[in-house]
Order: C-alpha cells, then structure tokens, then sequence
C-alpha cells in the first residue's frame, strides 16, 4: 500500500471541533506521518499506534477519543482486532471508528453492523471529512438528554437508509443506531431495493435524489412489490422539501440537517405504531 496519498491542499480549521482527540492505528508509517501532519493542521490533537498492543494502550489511558483511524485491508487485519477488543472493553466508542481499506474487507458488515465506513487510504480528503463528521456526531450525542436517549428496546425496529453521501450516511446511522435502531445503511436506492426484495424492514428512510435509483423509484418499486411497505417510507432531501412533497404522495419529507429531533420522533413514531399492529 501506498503511504503518500494524493496532495493534501489544506482548508480552514472548523472552530466547532475544539481540538477533538484522534488515534491513527496503523503498520504504514509513512501514511501515519501523513495523516499525523493533516489532521493536526485540521485542529485535531492527533496520537498515532502500529500496533495493537499500542492502540490498547492508548484506548486503556484517561485520555477520551472521539474518532480513531484504523487500518483494515488484505494485508493487515490490525483494525478489525482493534474494533473487536473495543466492543469488548471500550463499547462506547463502536461509533466512532474509520477504517482506512482498498476493498471492503470480509466479513466487514457483519463485524461493524453498519456503524462504520471504509475509505480508501489514499483518499485524504475524505478521510478528514468523514473524522469530522464523527468528530460532530459525538459532540451532538453527548448533548442529548436522557429523555432523548430513553428508547433503546431489546426488540430493535429495523431501518434501512439509503443516502448516496457517504458522511450523511454515517453521522445518520450512527445517529438512529444510538436512538435503538437496527440500521441497514446502503448508497443508493437500487441498492435498497436490493435490500428490500430480502426482507422487510420496520422503517425506510430514503434520500429523494440519489444517482443510482432515486427515492421515488424505490417508492415506485415497493408499490408494485411490496405496497404493505409503503406507510412505512419517509423520504429526506437536501433540496425544497415543499416542492418534493407534491411528489410524495401522503408519505412525510424531512429537510436533511435541520430537525434531527423531529426526524427521529417521526421514525419512532412510524415503528412503534408497525410493532402494534
């Protein structure tokens, strides 16, 4: 593997991130140097392992991180080991892994449950945008009330998402997994559909515009095939939600990223009244 990466061109610190706290796991030094120098320049205060008793170290100390960089690919399981003991002994922090691979590795699905990406190591860019979008989230969680965080069930509702934004996607399955969903993060709508002619599921939350299958023709296709679905869609969007919801039909479109709140309650709402029927 490559440690260089492509150029990094910098941006501007996000003041909102206050120096949160990172750990690079991984056995390419030349690509912890790299990352080391690009998120420091980012605000993060950066701590760097190559190995796993390194890392254990660094997750057993006082110090709280809020995103750790781990290294996951065909040559080197170090970040799936990591991950395992930290489901073991630092449970809180299953959300707030990436994992830096080529190719998804095996059994990566299984093992996260949809709580974490993979990005390509070589793609810097990304890498720092999904960090902080973790960065975000943690700071969001720990802000929420008890209240807020009251309804975590042992009989989990099952949502799937489809958003074609990789960060979005994470930050909001992440984010409904704490609230006590069972969360199927997929890319696009066709790979929703793809999910949906497996099973079915409590909850679909679709994104309106997606490249590869868009919302409504994942609505189209439940109508045809599994119209018992279709009380249970929300769609949300990134563009006018007024103009969508002449589109919709009687199904409910939520504005991405202004009513988190309000979107989670509706989504409860929706499989709580599926889990009485």
């Amino acid at each position: 593997m490559s440690g260089r990466g492509r150029e990094y061109t910098g941006r501007t610190v996000d003041p909102a991130l206050r120096r949160p706290a990172l750990l690079l796991i991984h056995h390419d030094a030349d690509l912890l140097d790299l990352l080391t120098r690009v998120f420091e320049a980012r605000g993060f205060t950066v701590a760097i392992a190559a190995t796993a008793f390194q890392a254990m170290s660094h997750l057993e100390s006082e110090r709280e991180y809020q995103v750790i960089i781990a290294g996951w690919d065909a040559t080197s399981g170090l970040g799936a080991e990591i991950y395992k003991w930290a489901l073991r002994n630092r449970f809180h922090l299953r959300g707030q892994f990436v994992f830096l691979a080529s190719e998804v590795p095996p059994d990566f699905d299984k093992i996260v449950a949809g709580r974490c990406l993979t990005v390509p190591p070589h793609e810097t860019e990304e890498i720092v945008r999904i960090a902080e979008a973790a960065a975000r989230r943690g700071e969001r969680l720990a802000e929420m009330s008890e209240d807020e965080l009251a309804w975590l069930d042992a009989d989990r509702p099952t949502l799937l998402l489809a958003d074609d934004d990789p960060v979005l996607l994470m930050v909001m399955a992440q984010l409904l997994g704490d609230f006590g969903f069972a969360v199927t993060p997929v890319e696009s709508g066709n790979a929703a559909i793809a999910q949906l002619d497996r099973a079915d599921f409590d909850v679909v939350l679709l994104d309106w515009f997606m490249s590869d299958g868009a919302g409504g023709e994942v609505a189209t296709w439940l109508g045809t095939y599994r119209p018992w679905l279709m009380e249970r869609v929300v769609y949300i969007t990134g563009g006018d939600a007024d103009v969508i919801r002449k589109h919709a039909g009687d199904r409910p479109v939520m504005a991405k990223g202004q009513d988190s709140q309000g979107l989670v309650h509706l989504l409860t709402s929706i499989a709580r009244a599926h889990k009485q029927e």
